[in-house]
Parts: structure tokens; sequence; C-alpha cells
């Protein structure tokens, strides 16, 4: 008889199948009612798992059904979605969380209370809710319920569901992180997998790359560049290309992947960028040379295609240093 697995992610999570060919991808796999499909090797291994196992533990703050301990990718699209509206004001996704429990709170509890009369009781919590629109605080008091308990719930959605772009200039999305509120930190769990390998001694650099060096010394990810090269103009010609990683690459005696650029604006204009955004990311200059360093341990969570973990980002192309250089990096590692 052909094993069974469940999906345990999914917009239609908790279906069993029975893996018939496994031999190659991608995968032939059959439901209980009969009907036959493939699957490739790569999403089967990341949103299958035997029907006797839980689900795996990196997936836990985002389960929204925990009898099941299933993920229903749809309704917790919706729920950052709607902290994600709020981030605009807050400009932060923690604070945006955090403010969004507290409303929903005070409107459970006080369901017959327009927004005009739940916003002083939100600024006696330390909540500035004059900067929102009446109606976009009202917007909450309509959430299904499924997702209003989602967002009640101190466990889910404190990650935010991440894309990792080819190339790091090309708009970052900030990532998701602990979530922090009145003292009360949300443990980040760590992901399924064995210890990270040890770099080799001597390990080579990875082909490709410009003005960038990688070393790795147990978890701890020291990048160094040279601030004062210039490797032309980019294709847009509105900047000049200081460093790149050249794509995503692999470091050095790790599975981990690294995607860096730093260049220089040739508009003119002053830079901007917020240092707050940089997650496990920590800049220093000496000179011309920037040293940037990461720990390989963390775990900032999955990016939406599920397949790949972030460990460290700068949120986008941040400036360096208040130097006129900007950067933008991203390291994560595949979820196998």
């Amino acid at each position: 008889m052909a094993e069974r697995y469940r999906q345990f992610l999914g917009s239609k999570p908790g279906i069993v199948v029975e893996l018939i060919d496994a031999t190659s991808s991608p995968y032939r796999v059959r439901t209980e009612d009969g009907f036959e499909y493939y699957i490739s090797a790569e999403d089967f291994r990341t949103y299958y798992g035997p029907e006797s196992e839980p689900t795996p533990a990196r997936w836990k703050p985002l389960i929204t059904d925990p009898k099941q301990g299933i993920i229903n990718s749809r309704d917790m699209a919706e729920v950052v979605e709607v902290v994600q509206s709020f981030d605009e004001a807050f400009r932060d996704f923690e604070k945006a969380r955090a403010f969004v429990r507290d409303a929903l709170e005070l409107i459970t509890k006080h369901p017959e209370q327009t927004a005009e009369q739940i916003s002083p009781q939100l600024a006696k919590l330390g909540w500035n809710s004059a900067i929102l629109t009446q109606e976009r605080l009202q917007s909450l008091a309509r959430l299904r319920p499924e997702i209003r308990t989602l967002l009640l719930d101190e466990s889910a959605a404190v990650l935010q569901w991440l894309d990792l772009p080819e190339d790091p200039l090309r708009g970052q999305e900030e990532p998701g992180a602990r979530a922090e509120k009145a003292g009360r930190v949300v443990p980040r769990p760590k992901p399924d997998r064995a210890p990270a390998k040890k770099p080799a001694a001597g390990a080579r650099q990875p082909s490709g790359m410009k003005n960038v060096h990688l070393e790795a010394q147990g978890d701890t990810l020291t990048v160094t560049v040279d601030l004062s090269q210039d490797f032309g103009p980019s294709k847009s010609g509105k900047n000049t290309i200081v460093a790149s990683t050249g794509g995503n690459k692999t470091i050095p005696g790790r599975e981990e992947k690294i995607g860096l650029n730093v260049y220089r604006s040739e508009s003119g204009k002053a830079t901007v960028g917020r240092k707050g955004q940089f997650k496990n990311v920590t800049l220093s200059v000496d000179g011309d040379k920037l040293t940037i360093t990461a720990d390989l341990s963390q775990n900032l969570g999955p990016s939406k295609s599920g397949q790949t973990m972030l460990v460290a980002s700068t949120g986008g192309n941040q400036t360096v240093c208040s130097r006129s250089e900007k950067i933008g990096l991203n390291i994560y590692r595949p979820l196998d």
C-alpha cells in the first residue's frame, strides 16, 4: 500500500494523498477519491508530510487550524494583508500588528461602540489613532470571524510573508521578525534542519561577484566591501555599481544564499533610508571599508512560496552609514 501524506499548507490544506510514484520529479500522487495528479518533488517536500507526523515547527506561527495543525494560506494571507493595511500609517509591521490586536480586543469587548468611541480608549493604551481614518478603524469590525480570531491570537501572523527577488535592487519587502509589545516577546521558531556545516578552510569565493568578500566563522557571516570602487553604471544608467554578488550566491561552506548590491546614485539627489528596517544586519565603515555582519543561525520567517527562510535583510535599499552609497541585502536558506 502506498504511503499517505497530508497537505499541511495551501488553499485547501488537510487533503490526504497516496504517493504513487516518487522515482523522479514530478511525483505522482492520488487523492482519497481516486484523482491523480503530479507535483514537483520540491513542492511535495515543502507542502506535504507523512499523515502521522505533526506540522513542521517552522510553520507553527502560521497555523490557522490548531486542532489539525494545518495552514490555510488564503486565510493567513488575509490576516497579513489586514496588518499591512495599517503598516503605512505606523511604518512598522510589528507596531501595526500590535495595534490591530489591541483595536480588535476593544471592538470585540464593545461591539456597540463606533470607531469614534473606540479611538479615546486606544489613546489610553498609547496609540495615536488620529493618524487613521474612522473608516479604516471601522473596517476591523467587518472582518470575518475566522480572520478576527487569528488576528487576536498572539501566536499567529507574527511573521510576514516574504518574496526574495533575484536582484536586491528591484525592491524588497520588509521581513518579519519577533513581535514585541508591552514587554512580551513572541518566540521565534527554530528551523527544522541539521546543524549548519562549518566552512572549509580556504573555501573559495563564489564566482561572478564584484568587490564582495564573504567569510563565515561559526554562525557569524562577515562581508567586506571597498566603497571606493566603481564598476560602471547599472543597466538603468541611474546608479553606479560599487559591489554586487551578481545574483544570489551560496555562502562558502554553508547552505545559506546571499544577494547583495551596493551602489551610488548618479541623480545628485540626497539618499534616504531607514536603519530601523535592518533585520539581523549590522554595518560599520572604517574609511572606505564597509563591514557587514549577520548571524546565520537566525530565522526571520518563510517566503510566500514557502521554499525559503529569510535569515537577514536590509529591508529594501538603505543608506550606508550616512554615506552616498546604498545597500540592498537578503540572506536566506532553502526549506528542504
